[in-house]
């Protein structure tokens, strides 16, 4: 029997070989972007989760008062050793910190400055599953003076892995021992790193990592299997009250495995992240399925009257309703197979586009082949039964009594049925144009806005610990250089500053309050350079001694200290008790997510991280071979490692920017869809009338009378899902933009201009039928049958 139902289904699509395709077609469509999802939502669930024993990792974390609640993701180092000294539970303290600073390798062969590496306890390699490969975990990481390269690193710069207690050269004159060499990072890990270096070799370096203040590295402890965390948590707050009375800070654990998708934090507590895209992308995956589910069931249900003499005749020889919605379900579920193979063919050989596109490393190794193709088959299963399901039902509810007298009627409810999924179909659509053209404009208005800086034509190099003895060589050979119109130096980058403070003070501040601010060291004619404006004073310059103690606020600053004239008053931050001589115009120094806060810029023109130069409008490679040539001659030895400030202002924006472009390739997909069920509609329904339009032309009808007739109705559908998706698509759009601090404002042209375009490409898929039937000739359609 089960032979001979796919016999029949096979017959069926060869029959009807247009609605086939266009079933097929719109079904792989929705199936693929489902498949690219779920391939992307996997992977990002897999981030972390390869750890043996990851479910007992946790991640201190402490919230801060600091002119409001802030959770510091890096903490003290003595805390962290408090707790596990006073608390049994927590078995083990990896300590993890990350600097992102330069450093130089060096071979006969190969150099480069490298910063994809971390300072580690030497429990990492024992707590955490990264494979060592030779040497011995337990104590690769014990001397200050060790290293532990990756497989690649280690091929990369010595040409073999055979490096065990051998020493290398890092920097200049600094012999390190490599005493492990582990297997590559991989992907699906938060932490990442082409080598390891000691954490008592960063404590020598930096020894003001061990004060108390200091929130500078990542805790993650240990814990007992079988461990209450809440009731952990609850005991470790009151030991650290009783060593803070009177502080206001909290300390807490997060799971290890939830960091990467649940790293935004609000009041203290977990407040969303990259799980929020991956909620989003999901529920996209599913309306894209949902209305290529739509699209199936339309010209499923628009094609029952063709079957229903099949259904009649079989229902006669004692066929039972069962059997026929298994059997119309079975034909379903093939052509869903079709489509999934179809959609797996399109996923396959686009992979690689999609990894560069989202930035992922999506291999189909045998491992993860299994495991989508398990996701595929539930999707085809369910897409088949969630498709096939009413066309089954309508198909086997004919009366064979009536069918068998020439009654092919599939009846109104099947016609209103379909009514309501092209209306349902066009409001998903709708709501995909309007979100790609919102997201869009957000982009814009971010890109376009006035920063406060003028970030084009700004070439940062980040420095290196040769640089400090060429500094003045350096200087004076920029300063003769046409393409270079003035340069200074800062801590952090101008448009993210990720260090905050609490350690801003003025004449009258109340005793509790704390202000979070954001600290800059600068170089002279900072302001200047970078294309800032004074509000009022001026900028540090090298004429004035006085200016290693002098400080420059912006407006937000001189705004939360009540200060309506600052210039010559008196604060107190880093530096210690220095005059404020100038105020910046506030600029977005962060994610314009986030509100502007109050900074403080402070003089230091030696010992920082970044030389900023400002080039001369121009070619841009002669430019930067021109400043190449100054480093690479004066300070020999090291590369040089330079970047564009723009450059890394789009890559603040990398996921929005990714949402964007996903949107909108969304929006194509859902239209494309919606417009296969409308022409494959449009095509029925002609079919249908023929007769009727041959009679009207016959009595004198035009072309245009005929489509418009035929036109009239899709339209009309199409109109009520524009209507009714407008307020659902400015609720959700409104709550995406609330995510921003600054952002664009939902004008009503952008819905007007969705539904134009939603009408007009409905329109055009339909009226391509419409005219098609309307021309033709009358005769044919009224011959007898």
């Amino acid at each position: 029997m089960i032979k001979n139902y796919f016999r029949i289904a096979w017959r069926s699509l060869k029959r009807s070989r247009f609605f086939a395709a266009v079933n097929i077609a719109g079904l792989a469509f929705g199936m693929a972007v489902c498949m690219f999802i779920l391939c992307w939502v996997l992977d990002e669930y897999s981030i972390d989760k390869f750890h043996s024993n990851g479910k007992n990792i946790y991640r201190l974390q402490v919230n801060v008062d600091w002119g409001g609640i802030r959770t510091m993701t890096a903490t003290p180092v003595v805390l962290a050793d408090d707790l596990k000294d006073n608390f049994p539970e927590i078995t083990a303290n990896v300590k993890v910190r990350t600097t992102y600073s330069n450093m130089l390798f060096k071979t006969a062969q190969k150099s480069g400055l490298e910063k994809n590496y971390i300072y580690a306890t030497s429990n990492l390699l024992e707590e955490m599953d990264f494979p060592v490969v030779a040497g011995d975990k337990h104590s690769a990481l014990t001397q200050p003076k060790s290293i532990v390269l990756t497989e690649s690193f280690a091929k990369k710069y010595y040409g073999t892995t055979d490096l065990v207690g051998k020493i290398i050269n890092v920097e200049k004159n600094n012999a390190l021992q490599v005493t492990a060499i582990v297997k590559d990072v991989p992907a699906a890990s938060s932490i990442q790193f082409d080598f390891i270096l000691p954490f008592a070799l960063t404590l020598q370096q930096d020894p003001w990592l061990l004060k108390p203040g200091s929130y500078s590295i990542y805790n993650y402890m240990v814990i007992k299997p079988g461990t209450d965390i809440s009731r952990l948590t609850a005991k470790m707050q009151q030991h650290y009250a009783k060593l803070n009375p009177g502080n206001k800070n909290d300390v807490w654990l997060q799971p290890f495995r939830d960091i990467y998708l649940h790293e935004k934090y609000e009041n203290g507590k977990v407040a969303g992240g990259r799980i929020e895209y991956v909620r989003l992308f999901f529920i996209t995956a599913l309306i894209v399925l949902a209305i290529a589910c739509i699209n199936f069931m339309n010209l499923s249900t628009a094609q029952a009257s063709k079957r229903a003499r099949e259904v009649g005749v079989r229902k006669s020889m004692g066929a039972s309703r069962l059997s026929l919605m298994l059997q119309f379900t079975g034909e379903a579920i093939l052509m869903c197979a079709i489509a999934a193979v179809t959609a797996a063919a399109i996923v396959y050989l686009l992979m690689p586009a999609f990894n560069n596109f989202t930035g992922k490393h999506i291999t189909f190794t045998l491992p993860v082949t299994l495991k989508y193709l398990l996701g595929i088959l539930g999707v085809i299963l369910v897409t088949g039964l969630l498709a096939g399901s009413y066309p089954a039902f309508v198909l086997s509810r004919f009366l064979p009594v009536k069918v068998l007298k020439g009654d092919l009627s599939s009846g109104s409810g099947a016609s209103l049925f379909r009514k309501n999924l092209v209306v349902l179909q066009f409001v998903l659509s709708f709501i995909f144009i309007v979100s790609s053209v919102v997201i869009y404009n957000q982009m814009q208005y971010i890109y376009h806005r006035n920063l406060g800086v003028d970030k084009e034509n700004v070439m940062y190099i980040e420095l290196d610990e040769g640089f400090s003895a060429n500094q003045n060589a350096i200087e004076q050979s920029l300063a003769q250089l046409p393409q270079v119109k003035s340069f200074t130096y800062n801590s952090f980058l101008p448009l993210s500053i990720d260090g905050t403070s609490a350690d801003l003070g003025w004449e009258g501040k109340p005793d509790k309050l704390i202000v979070n601010t954001a600290p800059q060291q600068v170089g002279y004619d900072y302001v200047s350079t970078m294309g800032m404006t004074m509000k009022e004073g001026r900028d540090f310059s090298r004429d004035f001694a006085s200016d290693s103690a002098a400080y420059i606020i912006n407006e937000t600053a001189a705004r939360v200290m009540g200060m309506k004239n600052p210039l010559g008053k008196q604060i107190s931050f880093w530096k210690g008790k220095g005059t404020i001589i100038g105020v910046v115009k506030d600029y977005h120094f962060a994610s314009m997510r986030e509100n502007i806060s109050s900074m403080v810029m402070m003089l230091e023109p030696k010992d920082n991280g970044y030389m900023m130069i400002r080039l001369a409008k121009g070619e841009v490679s002669g430019q930067v071979a021109a400043v190449e040539k100054v480093f690479t001659t004066l300070n020999a030895g090291y590369p040089v490692d330079y970047h564009f400030l723009d450059e890394t202002f789009d890559n603040m924006y990398r996921s929005e920017t990714m949402l964007r472009k996903l949107a909108q390739v969304f929006a194509v997909v859902a239209v494309l869809i919606s417009c296969l069920g409308l022409f494959g509609l449009s095509v029925f329904t002609a079919e249908q009338r023929k007769k009727e339009i041959g009679i009207r032309k016959v009595l004198g009808a035009s072309v245009m009378n005929v489509t418009r007739l035929l036109s009239k109705e899709f339209l009309t559908l199409v109109i009520i899902g524009i209507l009714l998706a407008t307020p659902i698509s400015w609720y959700m759009m409104n709550n995406w933009l609330s995510g921003f601090a600054y952002h664009t404002n939902l004008s009503a042209w952008i819905f007007i201009i969705a539904g134009v375009l939603a009408v007009v490409i409905a329109l055009a898929t339909v009226s391509f039928q419409s005219v098609k039937a309307a021309m033709a000739n009358p005769v044919k359609s009224l011959k007898a049958e």
